[in-house]
């Protein structure tokens, strides 16, 4: 049986209530809605529904200000629920008509979802990606030295497409190295700042802890005995050298590295990049690849400037390490109905 706090990676599509209200079959859509991917596994979402309509809103609450002060990747993981979100909708044959900030782009809602139980909108993604919603999870281990293979790197490249977004996927061993240099000092940089390291501490758990959001100790590949210290050794000592030393060899090793770029550099384009990197990450799920993801370099203005030159882009938006290994253990959720405002 799932761990209580897991519970909502075991939604089941049969459970879809097909006789029911609009408004019943929204909440349902939330369920897979929730599963997105978000920074620290803080979750930064608020949802409603009234009648036929969805409104996504951001949790400013939830947000790590000494981490990311520009909460680029708070609009990021919004941008990945409204493509679960949408997914889910196409499955049910629920047609639907997005209108993105609709109180402008500084208000807290970042999308009202109007849906059509006749299915009246045109389907935008595969519907192949769907089942991959709840198998979707990030990987911190060490992958296979085995690369990725040329149509597989294809195949999550079309998952981006273009219109001002893209991604590279980089497999050649000077190129993996330059882009760990740069990762290993964002953690030098950042790991060394104490305020940094107890915003990030907030988000640590214990591997027993019944929290519903955050980072387990497992999900670094602790111990049990091990994760009773992990916030405390995070938030308190600096340990840049050894996090830098680890996480540059991993990408090293590693058979790709991705980064995802735009064009432009604003919140309605995080949003998009969010929505795209959803898309990409659950075609990567589907073909077997896994992801291990990373905000540092981007947050840091010279890394990014440096990612940037490297690649002849405009804006580096998320770094990914990619390869092949066994599933990793989901991290908790919180569920839909603990998300939903007014409950």
């Amino acid at each position: 049986m799932a761990e209580k706090n897991l519970i909502a990676w075991s939604v089941d599509a049969g459970d879809y209530p097909a006789s029911g209200k609009i408004d019943e079959k929204l909440e349902f859509l939330l369920r897979y809605a929730v599963l997105a991917p978000s920074g620290p596994n803080n979750q930064p979402w608020r949802l409603a529904v009234d009648g036929n309509e969805v409104t996504v809103m951001a949790d400013l609450g939830r947000t790590l200000p000494d981490v990311e002060p520009t909460n680029r990747t708070t609009y990021m993981s919004l941008g990945c629920l409204l493509t679960n979100l949408l997914l889910a909708a196409e499955h049910f044959d629920l047609g639907y008509q997005v209108e993105r900030f609709p109180d402008g782009i500084d208000a807290e809602t970042i999308a009202v979802v109007k849906f059509e139980e006749d299915g009246g909108a045109s389907p935008q993604y595969p519907p192949d990606l769907f089942p991959e919603i709840t198998e979707r999870h990030t990987n911190r281990g060490a992958y296979d030295d085995r690369p990725i293979e040329a149509d597989k790197i294809e195949a999550m490249k079309e998952a981006v497409g273009d219109g001002g977004f893209r991604l590279d996927v980089l497999t050649d061993p000077a190129e993996r190295a330059a882009m760990a240099e740069v990762l290993g000092e964002s953690h030098r940089i950042q790991l060394g700042n104490k305020a940094f390291r107890k915003d990030l501490a907030r988000w640590i758990r214990r591997n027993d802890e019944d929290a519903w959001d955050g980072l387990p100790g497992y999900a670094f590949g602790y111990s049990d005995f091990e994760s009773y210290f992990g916030k405390f050794i995070f938030g308190t000592f600096d340990t840049s050298t050894s996090r830098a030393r680890k996480e540059m060899a991993l990408m090293r090793a590693s058979p790709a590295v991705g980064i995802l770029s735009t064009d432009a550099e604003e919140r309605g384009t995080w949003v998009e990049a969010g929505m795209r990197f959803e898309r990409l990450f659950l075609t990567a799920t589907k073909l077997g690849v896994r992801f291990d993801l990373f905000s540092q370099p981007v947050a840091i203005a010279e890394l990014r400037e440096r990612m940037a030159g490297i690649l002849g882009v405009d804006y580096p938006q998320i770094l990914i390490r990619m390869g092949y290994a066994p599933p990793a253990k989901h991290t908790p959720r919180r569920t839909a109905e603990m998300v939903l405002a007014g409950r």
